[in-house]
This record gives structure tokens, sequence and C-alpha cells, in this order.
């Protein structure tokens, strides 16, 4: 798709954002200072902020104590630049990017950083350089060297990364000493890959331990959530989004016990003799809540609740079989009366799971409720199948289900009012597909304003005008699946 014009891509802006203008107006409460990035407007690259301290131009980070949640798109980099890039020197590199690096750039001295993931791209082609991971593994390159912060990640071994890419992940990565765990057919599933093929890690987190920004001696950790793996590919082919929750202790601590129950399980199908037995590590404020059934290790509840007064739970796959999913799960309590807009964004939508959540579509608008939902029709896997295009129309939802113009990776849903923001807001990595539910490493995480305190709710119905306005953009050029 090539690049608008400046005065095309700010009419599609305002088109976009039209629709949530009138919800943010309508906060009840004034919300924080948005979050500050340090990013150059005509580059859209990052900047060091003024009068910055050495530190701070070697590795810029925020330059104010950031809400409890907030959450981005790469729309800014595709209305700069347009999509895929074209014409664009390959020696720049996306905000997207930058902003995650500068959450990396905000460890504190002697922090911890956990990294879950499909996949990354470390070293790429002079064609092609993986100019945006850089910008990434340079951040953590920065805060291991200089404040002695410790990384691992743990990753999916199997067919999305070759032998050659992993040795080139190795490689970098040793550049600041991360530790790497590759997981095979998935990590908790101790099966052999023949009898759950499609079993993955599907996780796309970082959680950090402590951060700088409120420049007191209190743990502050942060976890980022996004629908994108760190890769030029993902970040520059589809559409994403991005979400940090700051200082959300509880939260934290469950992305951890999550990271250490698939390193325990990494290196093999079998995993190690602590996989096998159960025995997982937990934090302090936490524990064990991991059972086998079929082999995998399933949790064995639906949701987790995170610190008191915010709000919001987080969920992990895989999930028993006697669980529905996140979202039949979540919809299935909606008031049309008081929730009667509904608006999702996913990349895929399988036949598996299909036929559920049409019937759950056309009763929710029997009842009222103002359905939208956007499914992506292109991308590197088949994200929408011919027979699902054709329950959609059979279902006569044409109308309330549809495909994207460009390709979309988000996992995005809102519940809530017409006429404000006060309601949830569910994001993660997990797709309607029952590999998403019941082999896969995956996490949705749930906020709620009307569970959450006057501040904390506050925090939430922002990120829904942003979520909202990123959803009416995505819905631009929209169109019937096929």
């Amino acid at each position: 798709m090539p690049s608008a014009t400046p005065r095309k891509r700010w009419t599609h802006r305002i088109l976009a954002v039209f629709g949530a203008v009138s919800l943010v107006a309508a906060l009840s409460t004034t919300p924080a200072m948005a979050i500050d990035w340090t990013i150059n407007a005509d580059t859209q690259e990052a900047a060091a902020p003024t009068n910055a301290s050495a530190d701070a131009s070697a590795c810029p980070t925020l330059t104010s104590v950031p809400r409890g949640i907030e959450t981005w798109f790469n729309t800014d980099d595709m209305e700069y630049r347009g999509l895929s890039d074209p014409g664009n020197s390959p020696s720049q590199t996306w905000s997207f990017a930058h902003k995650a690096a500068q959450l990396i750039c905000g460890a504190k001295q002697g922090a911890t950083i956990y990294v879950g993931m499909y996949f990354i791209r470390a070293i790429g082609t002079a064609e092609r350089p993986e100019t945006d991971t850089e910008i990434i593994w340079n951040a953590m390159k920065y805060v291991t060297a200089n404040r002695g912060v410790s990384i691992g990640f743990v990753m999916d071994g199997g067919g999305i990364t070759s032998a050659s890419s992993k040795a080139l992940i190795k490689k970098k990565l040793a550049e600041f000493n991360a530790a790497v765990y590759w997981c095979y057919n998935g990590c908790l599933n101790t099966n052999k890959s023949k009898k759950f093929p499609d079993a993955i890690n599907h996780e796309k987190f970082v959680a950090i331990s402590d951060t700088i920004w409120a420049g007191d001696a209190k743990q502050h950790p942060l976890v980022y959530s996004s629908s994108g793996n760190f890769a030029r590919s993902q970040v520059r082919s589809y559409w994403q989004e991005a979400t940090m929750i700051y200082n959300d202790v509880q939260l934290y601590n469950f992305v951890v016990d999550r990271y250490n129950a698939m390193k325990v399980c990494s290196g093999s199908t079998k995993g190690s003799s602590s996989c096998k037995s159960g025995k997982f590590p937990t934090t302090a404020t936490s524990s064990h809540t991991l059972k086998k059934l079929r082999g995998i290790w399933t949790d064995k509840f639906f949701r987790h609740y995170t610190d008191a007064d915010r709000g919001t739970s987080i969920s992990f796959s895989p999930q028993p079989e006697t669980v529905l999913d996140y979202y039949v799960e979540q919809f299935n309590d909606v008031d049309c009366k008081v929730d009667n807009k509904i608006r999702v964004a996913m990349y895929r939508l399988t036949d598996t799971r299909a036929v559920r959540f049409i019937d759950t579509v056309k009763a929710l608008t029997k009842q009222g409720c103002d359905v939208r939902v956007l499914l992506s029709q292109q991308g590197g896997a088949t994200t929408i199948s011919k027979q699902v295009a054709k329950q959609i129309k059979a279902a006569g939802l044409t109308s309330q289900i549809n495909c994207t113009k460009i390709p979309i990776h988000t996992k995005m849903i809102l519940i809530g009012p017409a006429s404000n923001n006060s309601g949830r807001i569910m994001f993660g990595t997990a797709n309607m597909s029952t590999s998403g539910i019941r082999y896969s490493e995956e996490h949705v995480v749930t906020m709620d304003s009307r569970r959450a305190s006057p501040a904390f709710a506050a925090d939430i119905r922002q990120a829904y005008g942003v979520y909202q306005t990123g959803w009416n953009e995505l819905n631009q050029g929209s169109r019937t699946c096929k």
C-alpha cells in the first residue's frame, strides 16, 4: 500500500479518531498525563530528551512516570512511511520498536528482564537488516553493561525458527549474556509432536522487575504485552498493538511464574525432570496452578486477579477442555441494555471456533448489541478459511463481521456502553482458535474500569479510548470476508 500524502493521512486519522473523541471527552475523571515517549516527530525515531544526561542519551527512556496502563499501535509509523515501509531507507527504524526499547531502558540497576516470544529476528541481510529489533537489542546491551540487568528469553524452537536463524539469535543475544531457552511443540505440552502438532509457545511478553521512573526505593515493575513479535516483518507488515501495565506487582509475579514454568519445560518435548514431576517455581505471592491433562500442563484457574483496585485479571493457556474460551465466556454475561457496543479485532478465527463465535454474535445482535468484528483476510498463515466466510454469510452477519483491507495481527476486544469508555478491554496473544486455548502458551489480559478504583479506572478508560481509536483506523476500508 503506497504511503498517503500528508493531507490524506491527516484526513484518515480524523475519520478514525472521530468515533473515540466523544468517548474520551466523556471521562468523569481527568486522566493523568500521557506517556512521554522521546520520539522525534520528524523521523519517528528515538531522540534523547533536551539537556539529557549521558545515560538518557545512550539509552532514551520515558521522561515521566507512566499511567497504570499505556497502549499504542504502529499506526503512526504506517501513516508516516506507508505499510511495509516502501522506499524507506533500511537503516531507519519504526517508533513501535523504539517504544519497546525505551521501556527496556527504564530497567533499574540490578533488575531482571523476562522475555517470552514465539520468535524473534536477530541479524538480517544487507538488503533487509533487522533495524527495528536492533534498537531493542541495543537497549538490552546497554542496561546489562551499565546497570547490571540480567535478561532471559524463552522462545518456540519449532519450525518458525530455522537452525541457521537460531544460531544468529544465539550470537546476537550473547552480546549481552542473555539466557536463551527453546521450547519444542510448545513448552507445557509434553506429548510427542505428532499428537498435538499445532502446539507452540505463542507468548509475546516482557516483564521487568523494577524501573527507574518513580525515583524511590519501592518496586515498580512493568509487564509489556503485544500482538507482535520482535521482528521487522511483524512491525512493518501487520497492524499491531502493544500495551504496558505499570506497577501491578501481582500481574508481574504471574507473568514471571509463567516464564519460569516454560523455562522448566524447555529443552526437549518432555522437558526437565521438574517439568515431568510438576515442580514449578513460584513467586512469594503466588502459587502453582498447573495440572497435567492429556500430557499438557494446563492452568487450573481461568482467571488470575492482580493487585487490589486494578480491575485486572490475566488468563493463561493451555486451558482444560472444559473451558469454553476467553472470548465467549466474556460475551456470555453481556447485558446489551448496559454494554451495547462490542468491538473486536482478531487475526484468526479458525473453523473449530467459528460456529460457536458466530452463534454468539448472532445472539448478541438479536439482543440489541451493536457488534462489529474485524478479521484479517491476509497474513503469513491461513487467517480465515472459505468455510468460515461462508458461515458468516449464511448467518446473515456480513455487516457485523468483516475483513480488514490490510493484514492485522491484533487481538483485542472492547465491551462497553455507546456513550462512554466505562467498559472492559481484552488484549493479549490468543487468537480465536482451538490451539490457542487448548495446546499453546498464550495469555489474555482483561481490564474492567468498573471494577477498579477511581485512579485506575481513569487509566483504563483512557486506554479504552486509545483502543477504540485504533479499531476505527483498522476499520477503514474493511470489506466482506471471502
